[in-house]
């Protein structure tokens, strides 16, 4: 079956990245304000993360789709 230029690689995280994996809530920090999320993609240094809306974030959600990139040395595990 043809893809037609859509194309699968499978991205291998980095070490700090297998302790993210895809479904992990986690804590990072942007603009200077913590913020919460799930992790929907790993990529190898960094993570897409869907961002958790909240009243303070309106503006931050709207600029960014509600996602963003963040790199897995700047993230925490929420357990």
């Amino acid at each position: 079956m043809a893809t037609f230029g859509k194309m699968t690689t499978q991205i291998d995280p980095s070490e700090a990245g297998k302790d993210f994996p895809v479904q992990t809530r986690v804590m990072f920090t942007v603009r200077n304000q913590p913020q919460t999320g799930v992790v929907t993609k790993q990529l190898k240094n960094a993570a897409v993360v869907e961002i958790d809306e909240n009243t303070k974030n309106a503006e931050l959600i709207n600029q960014s789709n509600g996602v963003v990139v963040i790199n897995y040395k700047q993230m925490k595990k929420i357990q």
